[in-house]
């Protein structure tokens, strides 16, 4: 259950937060190697001039991914295959716990009809010295702003969008990150939210979502019209 509506009426209007349902795993070793890609991310970010000798690792690295790359489809066969599946709930870039670019972020949907998540992001995410790049905190907010508008059972896709950076975003410190749904009119969702760290608005945003459809990769007679969660 991930709908806002769905849990008033099972659990009253004062609820502990709910996280997004997890989905089961395509392939438990996929999982596994995104989860040591990770590691591998956190422990290379940010490595310059700090006198660590990386040649063998290097040449480690470079023998898995030959290994890897001659096994895997063209990127084409890739995209269709995810949507044999659960489609973007289990790749996306933000939350996808198959993909090693995503941090990744867990969400939950809160009482207050909000969804919200508390992140800390390391060197991997910098932009300017010590602070979040822009970028990834516009990603997340993406992302986040698709699953509150799923939390208030509201479709669409980001038709525009809108960011204040109210001041520098740090890395290394705890982040909460809220959104909600603002508006509504027919085929129009306005969604707002906002990045603190602590008590320090960081970022606020806008964003209009609008129903739409797009084919899925290998399926042209099959449109996604949903959400990230269908």
């Amino acid at each position: 259950m991930f709908s806002f509506a769905q849990a008033r009426e099972q659990l009253g209007e004062s609820f502990d937060p709910l996280p997004v349902p997890p989905l089961p795993a395509t392939d438990p070793d996929l999982d596994r190697v995104v989860a040591e890609l990770r590691r591998l991310r956190d422990a290379s970010a940010a490595l310059a001039n700090s006198e660590v000798e990386l040649g063998d690792i290097a040449d480690r690295l470079g023998e898995v991914a030959g290994l890897l790359e001659s096994r895997v489809p063209s990127p084409e066969k890739r995209l269709e295959n995810l949507w044999k599946g659960y489609g973007t709930r289990r790749s996306n870039p933000v939350a996808g716990p198959e993909n090693p670019i995503a941090p990744p972020v867990d969400f939950v949907g809160c009482d207050d009809g909000s969804v919200m998540a508390t992140l800390t992001l390391g060197p991997a995410y910098q932009g300017p010295p010590g602070c979040v790049h822009g970028g990834i905190s516009a990603l997340i907010i993406d992302h986040m702003m698709g699953l509150a508008n799923h939390w208030a059972g509201r479709y669409g896709m980001t038709a525009h969008y809108e960011l204040d950076y109210c001041s520098p975003t740090p890395l290394l410190v705890p982040l909460t990150f809220r959104c909600w749904v603002h508006e509504t009119e027919g085929r129009k969702t306005w969604t707002h939210a906002t990045i603190h760290a602590g008590d320090r608005l960081c970022v606020e945003a806008r964003g209009l979502f609008l129903e739409a459809s797009v084919p899925v990769p290998g399926r042209p007679d099959v449109k996604w019209n949903k959400g990230d969660a269908t």
